[in-house]
């Protein structure tokens, strides 16, 4: 049994790899350009730094009518601070669907930018 677990590990590990390698890929081509992505350590999250001009808010309640779930980076302190910072999850199995959402946020994300 041991066996089968460790292998089931190594390749959930693997999937996670790739879902983590698919999202920054998706995000350098969609996102505005000067977006910075990291990975904190633990959990199957990237933390997305945006221009200092978005507001993740902002963004957020754009995502939120087209369906799609954001976590602002204002969740995560008490201080007034990480405004264009997100949360991003990249557990969920890659698909085309998934492409187009980060697709989607992308655009939302430049549009934010313009205004």
């Amino acid at each position: 049994m041991g066996d089968r677990y460790e292998s089931h590990l190594r390749k959930l590990r693997q999937t996670l790899r790739i879902n983590s390698l698919q999202y920054r890929r998706a995000i350098a081509e969609y996102f505005p350009a000067e977006t910075r992505i990291s990975q904190p350590q633990g959990g199957f999250f990237l933390w997305v730094e945006l221009d200092k001009r978005i507001s993740t808010v902002e963004l957020y309640k754009m995502a939120l009518k087209q369906g799609i779930s954001i976590a602002p980076g204002r969740m995560f302190t008490l201080q007034n601070q990480f405004d264009n910072c997100m949360r991003l999850r990249y557990g969920l199995p890659w698909s085309d669907q998934l492409e187009h959402t980060l697709k989607t946020l992308g655009t939302l994300a430049k549009s934010l930018y313009t205004l």
